[in-house]
């Protein structure tokens, strides 16, 4: 199920991806050769018009080929010349600039456009709210009421009192012998209260979306080598945002994408200066994750998301289709933001850069893209 649920995810977000480059090409006059759901070799392939419609080996993502599209990449290919040399008129390389980048940058609206369609879906279903989400970083959030649970277990030392007693990531605690606690502060205070005795931990598990998983742990704290008692866990906070103005509900799915991408903005900016203070990159390489971290998500939201699982993978479907926007739209190479930077150069110099150096800085940014997958995808593994 999770290996279904999983690829089921990729392949909307990338076909969702191609259909803005199909719906875009067909629209802008060029032909369009292919378009496939998986990637080669090809299973079985029907064509109608103009168009080969194919389903291909490997049953994730998919693509579009455009006629002209490697003679743009500066590629030997005269299958688009006409008589006397001339572009066909149904290539992408015969296109104006303005037409080939409403082409490249039709897929990364395409992956907002479903972002902003599934957010809306979610919030309609779970009363325009969030669910439970771990903050990393304080962030001020521009629209929205926040309400937040300052004692979220983010981590635990080894062989201490909390990891024998068997807290787990992920719960809250709510309590300390029934006396509520609300952040870190007055979690110190009050297990200092109770003076190295035994305690009561209630905790609430926010993995499950129906917030109503509480269990009872007992738990002897420590002395440090400060003299103070502790359990030996990293708390943290997490935060939950209510929209109740008619006019946040009307514009939701807008003001949530923008929400939660200032947020990721925020978070990796903060990332990157902490990588750059302490020089290593430990930092990055936690906040990014592959293939394999998404698997693992999905399964680990399977195992204990509780009756709402189905909403949580839809609210990372629709975070993941934005983040894919984002990557996308990046001015690097081999990336639809870096072909579009090309383009754009054309247009505002009337000069076109040589077809052989572009096609040559995108198999360079093609390689190092394949070696950073290689290097998330091992990290995620020794972390999985």
């Amino acid at each position: 199920m999770t290996l279904f649920i999983f690829l089921l995810i990729l392949s909307v977000l990338v076909l969702i991806h191609e259909l803005g480059h199909f719906i875009a090409a067909k629209s802008n006059g060029v032909r369009v050769e292919e378009f496939g759901w998986g990637i080669p070799p090809r299973v079985i392939g029907k064509k109608f018009g103009e168009t080969v419609y194919s389903i291909n080996l490997l049953p994730f993502g998919g693509f579009v080929k455009l006629t002209g599209e490697d003679f743009e990449k500066g590629e030997e290919d005269t299958g688009d010349l006409g008589e006397a040399g001339v572009l066909d008129s149904k290539s992408f390389a015969s296109k104006t600039p303005r037409q080939r980048v409403a082409i490249l940058i039709a897929g990364v609206f395409m992956n907002v456009v479903l972002a902003v369609a599934l957010f809306y879906l979610f919030m309609f279903v779970n009363g325009f709210k969030t669910f439970q989400m771990p903050l990393i970083f304080d962030y001020k959030f521009k629209f929205g009421e926040i309400s937040k649970i300052g004692t979220l277990v983010s981590g635990i030392q080894p062989g201490s009192p909390a990891d024998k007693a068997g807290l787990s990531l992920g719960e809250a605690v709510m309590e300390i012998n029934g006396r509520k606690v609300s952040d870190i502060n007055e979690f110190k205070s009050v297990l200092a209260s109770f003076d190295g005795a035994p305690v009561t931990l209630t905790l609430l598990d926010l993995k499950d979306t129906s917030y109503d998983k509480i269990r009872y742990v007992e738990v002897t704290p420590e002395k440090d080598e400060e003299g103070k008692y502790i359990f030996g866990v990293y708390l943290g906070e997490s935060v939950s945002i209510s929209y109740r103005k008619p006019l946040e509900r009307l514009f939701v799915g807008f003001i949530h994408s923008y929400n939660v991408m200032g947020y990721s903005f925020n978070t990796l900016e903060k990332m990157i200066a902490l990588s750059f203070k302490t020089k290593d990159i430990t930092p990055v390489s936690e906040g990014v994750t592959g293939p394999v971290g998404i698997y693992n998500l999905v399964d680990m939201v399977l195992k204990y998301g509780g009756p709402n699982a189905w909403l949580t993978l839809l609210d990372y479907t629709a975070l993941m289709s934005l983040s894919l926007a984002f990557v996308n739209i990046l001015p690097f190479p081999a990336l639809d933001g870096g072909r579009t930077a090309f383009v754009l150069f054309e247009g505002v110099f009337k000069k076109k850069v040589n077809p052989k150096i572009e096609a040559a800085f995108h198999r360079i940014g093609m390689a190092a893209l394949l070696v950073l997958l290689l290097l998330i995808t091992v990290k995620d593994i020794a972390r999985w």
